[in-house]
């Protein structure tokens, strides 16, 4: 049985319509997954495609998942939906708005609410969007650095206390799962302008896909400044990236024009998500992802020449995410 079949017909007549192409190594991972009672986990963007399968196989395994979802009918759905698949404790919905920063503070507060007493053992930051207009967010930002990147910086800023306690009850399995894209890697490489308050006027459409371009690369830089961080201060939380390839979901669809089925489901998409969620044995710093062309996972460097990671990009990453989100001192 697919992630899919817990949604409402109306959700499974509209995938009927544009059928995925069935899952080849989701199901035997997700049976050799491990148990992850007692545990939390966070994600952002769980009203479909990666977060909607990520959210619903943690709640099958047994872990409390708090989803970070803007507010909609998808939304309501998908939660009743992953609501139905839990064996643990009852999942949680907060509304949060990834393009207002206030949205993002007021649904840390309910996070840091509801887990008081233990922590967060995972915070994903899944939610992403990809080639939209040149748009200004709530807060004067471009829509896609906003909701890609700025706003995950002021998650796990607002939530890292809540990690840290995990990390100390759990002996070092609290982590941060960040997730880039293959479009990160490459040329250009990162430039401050687009994480800057000028929405609306970076480049327009002949623009849209190196704002986001940009947005990956930053992810992969955020993972890289923070696990930096994390060991100065021999904190026991990891920072974790990983990447999906090409897969069946409604943003491969909306960009390509292409029917789902003539590439990998998003369930197997979700496998690189998922072992960074729930594979003990990954390193901070880590980056995950499908290998092409045959299957499995690989772990990729998270450096030149291919992904242009280095120091000062790090370092210009870092302050520009402050100078929106305010100060992150580890």
């Amino acid at each position: 049985m697919s992630v899919a079949s817990g949604l409402s017909s109306s959700s499974q007549t509209a995938a009927a319509a544009d059928p995925e192409r069935p899952s080849r190594y989701y199901p035997k991972f997700f049976d050799n997954l491990p148990s992850l009672e007692g545990k939390t986990i966070v994600i952002t963007g769980c009203s479909q495609g990666l977060g909607y399968v990520t959210a619903s196989t943690v709640v099958k395994k047994g872990g409390f998942v708090i989803l970070l979802n803007r507010k909609s009918e998808r939304s309501n759905e998908s939660f009743k939906a992953i609501s139905k698949d839990a064996i643990g404790l009852p999942p949680k919905l907060i509304e949060c708005d990834l393009l207002s920063f206030e949205s993002v503070r007021d649904a840390c507060q309910k996070v840091r609410d509801a887990t008081r007493e233990n922590g967060i053992d995972v915070l994903c930051c899944n939610a992403g969007i990809m080639l939209q207009d040149d748009k200004a967010s709530t807060d004067g930002y471009d829509i896609t650095a906003s909701t890609n990147m700025l706003s995950h910086f002021l998650l796990t800023k607002e939530l890292f206390p809540e990690l840290e306690k995990a990390s100390n009850r759990t002996n070092g399995d609290a982590r941060i799962v960040t997730m880039s894209s293959g479009s990160a890697y490459g040329a250009p490489a990162f430039d401050p302008t687009f994480f800057k308050r000028r929405g609306g006027n970076l480049g327009g459409d002949k623009a849209s896909y190196e704002r986001y371009h940009q947005s990956k690369l930053a992810n992969l830089l955020f993972t890289a400044a923070l696990d930096d961080k994390l060991r100065v201060t021999n904190s026991r939380v990891k920072a974790i990236s990983c990447t999906p390839g090409i897969c069946g979901t409604n943003m491969f669809t909306r960009v390509s024009g292409s029917p789902k089925s003539s590439v990998p489901s998003t369930e197997d998409g979700s496998l690189a998500q998922l072992k960074c969620v729930f594979d003990q044995t990954v390193d901070s710093g880590d980056l995950w992802g499908p290998k092409f062309g045959e299957p499995g996972l690989t772990k990729t460097l998270l450096g030149p020449p291919r992904i242009l990671v280095d120091q000062d990009s790090k370092t210009a990453l870092w302050k520009v995410c402050e100078e929106a989100v305010g100060l992150f001192e580890l």
